[in-house]
């Protein structure tokens, strides 16, 4: 894995049904990410599915917001992910899987690919100092994913 894209996974002392719920729904990301803000479905309705659309807000220093689009959503595989667009550029996928690891538990796996290419992917790149991430989104997401995924174990077990 390079830069251009950064997993991190936790062992989940809840079943794989109970937390699959939680990491299908945007809407929870609020809770449990040191960024994410919330979102506001634009499409779609219940269960999320592919091709549902959201805006999500996001805040380090200033505040932001991106266009979502759902590119996964698959239960029987434990597969989430979005992809994350701003001005009509793309800029990343954000992905999560969750899957029973045969103790009861599970194994929670958060994704972050780069998705920022050419030209204007070079030209959105330092716009991450402006908004208080930093230039290397890499090193910036692995720590907020840490933090994210340790608010999700906690309120997942808190549940089991």
């Amino acid at each position: 894995m390079g830069q251009d894209e950064v997993a991190e996974s936790i062992n989940v002392k809840a079943t794989a049904a109970t937390v699959w719920p939680m990491i299908s729904d945007p809407a929870n990301y609020g809770r449990w990410s040191p960024e994410a803000t919330g979102v506001k479905r634009r499409t779609g309705r219940g269960a999320w599915q592919v091709g549902d659309r959201f805006v999500g807000g996001n805040k380090a220093w200033l505040a932001w917001s991106t266009a979502c689009t759902v590119v996964a959503a698959d239960p029987e595989h434990g597969e989430f992910a979005f992809d994350v667009d701003f001005a009509h550029v793309p800029i990343a996928r954000w992905s999560y899987t969750v899957a029973d690891s045969g103790d009861g538990g599970c194994l929670v796996t958060e994704t972050w690919t780069d998705r920022r290419s050419g030209v204007i992917g070079a030209l959105i790149k330092p716009s991450g100092v402006f908004i208080g991430r930093g230039l290397d989104a890499a090193v910036r997401n692995r720590r907020t994913m840490r933090a994210t995924l340790l608010a999700l174990k906690a309120e997942a077990e808190s549940h089991a």
